[in-house]
């Protein structure tokens, strides 16, 4: 019975991507223009990705090969919504650390009265409470304009509240930094009910006001 049910579902899932497939190859015939400049810009996202993920890879290495200088116990360096730590650890190890930073976020710096001698300890609030007012446009059957309250927070995930002209409900966001250069643009998904009671989801970005 359970070897049936997983072949139904992969059959299930294998209709479905033919016809995904055969829907993307319909809108490229008919509409060349329009799937020509989707392409472009998919292929244009792709490589701003990796030319970011490869700088990342090199500025690491720099960093880890920078070493610190003898005098120096500690730096730390914020570059945009990176939070790059260096320490010394023994005569000649130094340890490094690259954390990411939420605009949501902050970093609070903590000196021990009784361990001054010691390095200052980092501390990187990448998760929590918030109150921060947004917006955007969700595709839910149309464009439509949104208005939320973003309450969480987990690194470059949310929770958000919001309310679009024909239904409001919960949604969840991503930020999506990590693959664009704008870093306070968020993917967000938002269900919930209209007005009539019927369930609706809607699909699109937002940002912090």
């Amino acid at each position: 019975m359970g070897v049936r049910n997983l072949t139904e579902k992969r059959m299930r899932l294998a209709i479905r991507l033919l016809g995904a497939i055969k829907a993307a190859t319909l809108f490229a015939v008919r509409r060349p223009k329009e799937a020509a400049i989707i392409l472009l810009a998919a292929f244009l996202a792709l490589t701003f990705w990796r030319l970011k993920r490869e700088r990342g890879h090199a500025q690491e290495l720099a960093a880890k090969l920078e070493g610190l200088p003898s005098d120096t116990k500690q730096v730390v360096t914020i570059y945009r919504n990176r939070v790059i730590t260096k320490w010394r650890d023994g005569p000649t190890r130094v340890e490094y650390r690259d954390r990411y930073l939420p605009p949501e976020g902050k970093i609070e710096v903590v000196t021990k009265t009784d361990k001054h001698q010691n390095s200052p300890e980092i501390i990187i609030k990448d998760r929590g409470v918030t109150s921060r007012i947004g917006g955007g446009i969700v595709y839910a059957g149309a464009p439509l304009p949104l208005l939320d309250l973003k309450y969480a927070y987990w690194r470059r995930y949310s929770l958000t509240i919001g309310v679009t002209p024909r239904f409001g409900g919960a949604g969840m966001s991503r930020h999506i930094d990590d693959f664009t250069p704008f870093s306070n643009l968020e993917l967000v998904g938002l269900l919930g009910t209209d007005w009539s009671g019927k369930s609706r989801f809607g699909l699109g970005l937002r940002t912090n006001f």
